[in-house]
This record gives C-alpha cells, structure tokens and sequence, in this order.
C-alpha cells in the first residue's frame, strides 16, 4: 500500500478538517485545532495522509535537533479507513521520511494512558514505552537505527 503525505492547501483544507475519528477515541484533537496551531507555532509541520487519491488521515510533527527526533505530535486515520492498514502504512512512511533527514535517530510521540488502542497500533508498529510521562501522557519512542 502506497502511502503519501502531502501538504495542506487551499484544495483540500476542508476534506482535512473533515476528517474524524471514531467516538470513542477522544484523544486526538481536531485536525482543525491542529492546522491552526501549527499556523501559530511555525515549528509544526502538517501533511494529509493519501492512499492513492484518496486522503485518509493527518499527521502534525516536529524536528527536534537538539534531541536529534521527529516528535510525533497528531495522528489519526479517519474513521472511514481505521482496521484497513492505512495507519501502519502511513508510519512507514513517516519513518522513511525520518530515515532520510540528517540527524534524526528516532520518532517519538505521546499518548494519553486510557488510549489502550493507540498504544497496542504504536507497540505494534516498533515504538517502546520509555515510562516517561509529559505533560500527563506516556511517551513511546521508535529508534531508527541509523
């Protein structure tokens, strides 16, 4: 499955902030919330998650050099397209994209500790509990091995 991330522009802003997640899975902020943020604190970077021509999901990240990471802020597959293998494929990507950037060691992320499905998808996909907690969430990181 071919994955791609793409920008968010003015041609498919409102598919974007359209996007959701199922209702028992409120730990994600809104994509919305998200762009604008990212809008206020240039440092984030946002890319729409394409299967083919179709966009299924988001994804808002960081680089952080001083700790040579891509932090993974936001992450979500639309509801439309969970259990379908677009959120494991949209990972691989985003760490060949991290393979591929000078001094990038690893992805991290955090997540709310009740979020027991998204913390089986990331220990699925190679990411380790550090048992480290910010700002109230568990941080898991994905060593790169460069």
């Amino acid at each position: 499955m071919k994955i791609v991330l793409k920008t968010i522009t003015e041609n498919n802003y409102d598919e974007c902030i359209n996007l959701t997640v199922r209702e028992d899975q409120p730990f994600v902020a809104s994509n919305l919330y998200s762009i604008e943020q990212a809008k206020a604190e240039r440092c984030w970077i946002t890319r729409a998650v394409y299967a083919g021509i179709r966009m299924v999901g988001f994804v808002m990240y960081t680089l952080d050099n001083e700790n040579n990471e891509l932090y993974l802020c936001r992450f979500m597959i639309d509801k439309r397209y969970q259990g379908q293998g677009y959120g494991t494929a949209a990972l691989k990507e985003l760490k060949e994209l991290a393979l591929n950037m000078e001094g990038v060691e690893k992805i991290t992320l955090s997540t709310n500790p009740e979020n027991a499905s998204g913390i089986r998808f990331y220990e699925k996909n190679g990411f380790v509990d550090t048992h480290a907690i910010d700002e109230g969430e568990e941080v898991f990181i994905l060593e790169l091995g460069k």
